[in-house]
């Protein structure tokens, strides 16, 4: 059987009614999940989810999703159990094994990973629009202790969001703003049990260690509340940052239909640095074919050297220039996919995340390569070499009313 917490005392208070967390917008979703791996967090989120549905005529379908490692004896016991505690609310449980071998260094962080893409690729599966998970007020001050050792960027210091996404599904947090310990008072009166993870005293992990010190920090003033006030402090930075941003390339970018930019060098070489990093950063995702996000530390390189001078370099699937007085970026071709893209029934596709095709169905989409080095002689070459070429079913090159190519020109954030 799992180890769990004592049993509670029937003569606590039967409610708390500090523990209200918004799940409205789950009302506009027909089904939602759980990550539920039956700790104290996750176990208050169920139970909140649960008596939210309750109280509202159409609830959502709500399934609980349970990830089940194998890292050690008993697990699978674990996920039984919060499956016996879904049952008895009536929800739906699914337990979801991580199977293979284990990796035997970074294992936390592999973890995550493996159990974000399992659930994930439940709930593409079976139509779950959200996928809720149980991060608090301690998770986000813990996750800002740790990257204050690392950095002072804003986006990192900024922490866990309220809402983000994993493998492109939606992810909610809404017990960021309450205490664990607010949550387990809240499951000791409801008489809800919960699971203690071994793992979360093994000193071996960072965040074991961040969590510990956390306690003899709070005597000095810097609580979990302080902490998670400088991560929506950083989060209201970052925002600027990106609105700062977007007005600027709208005012000064210049994006060509051939699948290149222009930004001019002195204006961009006035803002200050953290501006002209998410410039960059922007223009290297969107340019690059929007699979590979650089990091930080590439981007201050990248930004130093195409604002001292001339050089041109690759970063993350884009390929960057300076030319008089204008730095340019466009799509490093070597990096397309190589296999082409057919174009299916509905005669419209998207390639290379950068240009939306019309064409006859059965025509394929790759890169021109030297195919495209004539296309316009006041493109540069790179540019060209990344532009899409068309061939029709009959083998012939596509071209005229039957083809329409439209680049995608970069949004605002």
């Amino acid at each position: 059987m799992p180890a769990s917490a004592p049993k509670p005392k029937p003569s606590v208070p039967a409610a708390l009614p500090e523990l209200q967390p918004d799940f409205q917008l789950l009302q506009s979703r027909q089904h939602v999940a759980l990550a539920v791996s039956g700790g104290s967090d996750s176990m208050a989120l169920l139970r909140l989810v649960h008596r939210w549905a309750g109280s509202i005529e159409k609830p959502p379908r709500i399934s609980v999703l349970t990830v089940d490692h194998g890292l050690r004896s008993g697990s699978d016991a674990e996920a039984a159990q919060v499956g016996l505690w879904s049952t008895a609310l009536s929800l739906e449980h699914h337990t979801l094994a991580w199977n293979g071998p284990k990796p035997t260094t970074g294992l936390q962080a592999k973890a995550r990973q493996a159990r974000y893409g399992l659930m994930a690729a439940w709930c593409r599966a079976h139509a779950a629009a959200v996928l809720l998970t149980a991060h608090t007020m301690d998770d986000q001050a813990e996750t800002v202790l740790m990257r204050l050792a690392r950095t002072t960027s804003p986006d990192s210091l900024s922490g866990i969001p309220v809402s983000g996404q994993w493998d492109g599904l939606p992810l909610l947090r809404p017990l960021l703003g309450f205490r664990r310990e607010a949550l387990r008072r809240y499951l000791t009166a409801i008489g809800q049990n919960w699971i203690e993870d071994p793992s979360n005293a093994d000193r071996r992990f960072e965040r074991v260690r961040i969590r510990d010190s956390l306690t003899e920090l709070a005597a000095s003033g810097l609580t979990a509340e302080r902490l998670s006030g400088l991560a929506k402090s950083c989060a209201r930075t970052s925002a600027l940052l990106d609105t700062c941003a977007d007005s600027w390339m709208q005012l000064w970018l210049r994006e060509e239909d051939e699948g290149i930019c222009y930004a001019p060098s002195q204006e961009l070489s006035a803002l200050p640095n953290a501006l002209q990093q998410r410039i960059f950063g922007r223009l290297v995702a969107h340019y690059g074919g929007g699979l590979l996000k650089p990091e930080r530390g590439e981007l201050a390189r990248l930004t130093q050297w195409l604002i001292e001078g001339p050089v041109r370099c690759t970063l993350s699937g884009a390929v960057l220039g300076r030319r008089k007085n204008e730095i340019w970026v466009t799509r490093e071709a070597a990096r397309i996919d190589r296999a082409p893209l057919t174009i299916g029934e509905t005669g419209l596709a998207i390639w290379d995340g950068r240009f939306a095709i019309s064409a006859p169905v059965g025509s394929t989409v790759g890169a021109a390569g030297e195919n495209g080095v004539e296309k316009s002689a006041g493109v540069p070459i790179y540019a060209r070499r990344a532009y899409p070429a068309i061939t029709l079913p009959d083998g012939s090159a596509g071209q005229g009313e039957a083809v329409t190519v439209t680049f995608l020109r970069l949004q605002p954030s």
